[in-house]
């Protein structure tokens, strides 16, 4: 067993890109890090995510209008949401927990908490990656959502007073403006948002891998383990067991994505995790060129320029984490991507998919076991996990540092 209680220590449980960004924060503050995870870094959610650091989600999964249209997204053959029928009755807690966000003064909450968080965001993450030589990898063009249906524009358009109050810079845009932003998208799209202060990271997983390097270059440790438990130890610090071996530190955090629910559940009357799995489309020579992210507001998709080429990336399946891939989830993107550019070139698609750690609330979990003071937690990002790593990073380590955070991120576990 590595034993040590020396008060620096920590341990995080997870190698994606919230725990790595919690890592280099940690060690940057002098904590003496070891990560720990079942693979190498930047193998799962991370690394196959948009791209697009979004100022745009600061609302509830459940929201009243989306409850209504469940049953047409469901049995759409090109629908962005899908549940796997073997998943369904793992899928009733979640569901429970997400009515009850629907509630007016629920949903404010949710939304103030996201809010808060996604503003300061992009700077956090930028000094983040700045400090660790990767800021070349982000960008600040804005983002799009951009609509052919003028019904559908309007619907959205009843949120612009939502963000204007959390400080979001959103504007309405004319098909024309859309045009002049980005002239390869179809002609026949009426109009959309323009979220001027969204930014792109355009390689996550790279990035991710530059914070794993720099963390390793400054004496971090990143350990491959399966880790089995996490409890505290009867004589201070927290045990972390693994198939390797046994660990002890000072203080612990667990952000291994859906998995740790797994790991927390002992400490915990109920953790309504959800295995959301996200597919997306490489596509390196699409032919076409676009300048920032663009999210498709019908069909509820978005296509991101990356250094690889597009990534057009959005759907959701809720199944098991294990369950074989439908790749055809991936094909369709490129069905649905054709009606807003076009020509577009799939010679050499790649498909992915990747298990999005969802929480009902749509809130990330950040905080501390009760009664277990050295025992923290960072997970259920779902859509949100690259452009809320960095900020997450700083309310963890402040929670270590028992100051105050950044960001008041009540429990939502």
């Amino acid at each position: 067993m590595k034993s040590t209680t020396e008060p620096t220590t920590v341990g995080v449980i997870g190698a994606g890109i919230v725990g790595l960004s919690i890592a280099v924060q940690l060690q940057r503050d002098g904590y003496k890090v070891t990560v720990i995870d079942r693979d190498e870094p930047m193998l799962a959610c991370s690394a196959g995510n948009a791209g697009y650091l979004s100022e745009a989600n600061i609302f509830p999964p459940a929201a009243p209008d989306m409850l209504l249209q469940l049953p047409k997204l469901l049995l759409a053959d090109d629908g962005p949401l899908v549940i796997r029928p073997a998943y369904a009755p793992k899928m009733m807690s979640w569901g429970r927990h997400a009515l009850t966000v629907v509630k007016e003064d629920a949903r404010a909450t949710v939304t103030r908490t996201l809010a808060s968080m996604t503003v300061h965001a992009y700077a956090t993450m930028e000094a983040l990656a700045t400090y660790v030589g990767a800021e070349r990898l982000l960008s600040r063009d804005g983002g799009l959502v951009a609509f052919k249906n003028a019904k559908a524009l309007n619907k959205k358009c009843e949120s612009l007073s939502v963000w204007h109050r959390h400080g979001i810079q959103v504007h309405r845009l004319s098909g024309a403006q859309i045009q002049v932003l980005e002239p390869a998208l179809s002609h026949d799209i009426v109009g959309g948002l323009f979220f001027e202060n969204s930014g792109r990271c355009s390689n996550p997983r790279r990035l991710g891998l530059m914070y794993a390097e720099h963390f390793i270059r400054n004496g971090g440790e990143i350990v491959k383990d399966q880790v089995s438990e996490v409890s505290s130890a009867p004589n201070g610090g927290v045990v972390v067991r693994g198939a390797a071996g046994i660990r002890l530190f000072a203080n612990v955090v667990v952000c291994a994505g859906f998995w740790s629910g797994k790991l927390l559940q002992s400490h915990f009357k109920s953790i309504p995790i959800a295995s959301e799995r996200g597919y997306h489309l490489m596509l390196p020579n699409a032919g076409l060129s676009l300048k920032r992210p663009v999210v498709f507001g019908e069909p509820h998709f978005a296509a991101t320029p990356m250094e690889e080429g597009l990534r057009l990336a959005g759907t959701a399946e809720f199944a098991s984490p294990d369950a074989p891939p439908n790749m055809q989830r991936a094909e369709m993107l490129l069905r649905l991507a054709r009606q807003y550019l076009s020509p577009i070139d799939e010679t050499g698609a790649k498909p992915w998919m990747g298990v999005r750690p969802s929480l009902p609330d749509g809130l990330p979990a950040i905080g501390t076991v009760p009664g277990q003071p050295r025992l923290h937690y960072a997970f259920g990002h779902a859509h949100n996990g690259l452009t809320l790593s960095a900020v997450t990073a700083k309310c963890v380590t402040a929670q270590l540092q028992g100051i105050a955070a950044p960001v008041d991120v009540a429990p939502s576990i």
